[in-house]
């Protein structure tokens, strides 16, 4: 009898051994799960993380892109005014060695192309023969702006930036297009435009005033 009960015993305490064994592993096995859970949880924050930083920095690329484009198209924009107070500047130095018609009445680069591109052939072929007579006689100092003219005029013309416009421009009732040194006498004054196109814009240059 004494060792049925003894064996009992050590069934009861084998029994309660496996018990503590098995709480323990399943312990165990809950930390792992929570372990890994976490895991899993911080993956998908790290996969977030790196998917916004992505985005951000497609955004942010971008974004220089458009200012880098912006920036090229100001340049551009500068280099061509640059270009045009370039071609006004050397104008104006050599203007009194030019018999065209419309020297006086040009104010602008602007007013200056519009009436070289109405007969491009005849004035730049006259500013070429002008320059080379000017470059071979040497007491004359302006024969290389004369050509420096030429190539800046050229360069517009064999690259067409300009068009002249197919239909006569219309009259300025408002006399808005006259410079002040033109519009002395405050009346009302007709204007006629020669018009021209540059960056698909419309440009206008004095041609003739009326009363």
């Amino acid at each position: 009898m004494k060792e049925l009960e003894q064996s009992q015993q050590v069934l009861e305490n084998v029994k309660t051994d496996l018990t503590n064994e098995n709480t323990k592993l399943k312990n165990g096995n809950d930390e792992l799960t929570n372990k890994i859970t976490g895991l899993a949880t911080e993956k998908d924050n790290l996969t977030k993380d790196k998917e916004n930083l992505t985005k951000d920095l497609s955004t942010a690329k971008t974004q220089a892109s458009q200012t880098s484009q912006k920036l090229t198209e100001l340049e551009r924009r500068h280099a061509l005014y640059q270009k045009l107070e370039k071609l006004y500047e050397v104008f104006l130095e050599v203007k009194d060695r030019l018999n065209f018609g419309f020297v006086e009445k040009t104010h602008s680069a602007m007013d200056l192309i519009a009436s070289v591109i109405s007969d491009s052939k005849y004035y730049l072929e006259s500013l070429y023969n002008r320059a080379s007579q000017e470059l071979s006689d040497k007491r004359s100092d302006k024969g290389e702006k004369l050509a420096e003219l030429f190539d800046l005029l050229f360069e517009y013309i064999k690259d067409s930036k300009f068009e002249r416009l197919k239909e006569p421009s219309a009259y300025d009732y408002s006399c808005k297009k006259l410079y002040p040194e033109q519009n002395t006498s405050q009346k009302m004054q007709r204007v006629v435009l020669r018009g021209y196109k540059h960056n698909d814009k419309v440009y206008h240059t004095i041609v003739d005033m009326g009363s």
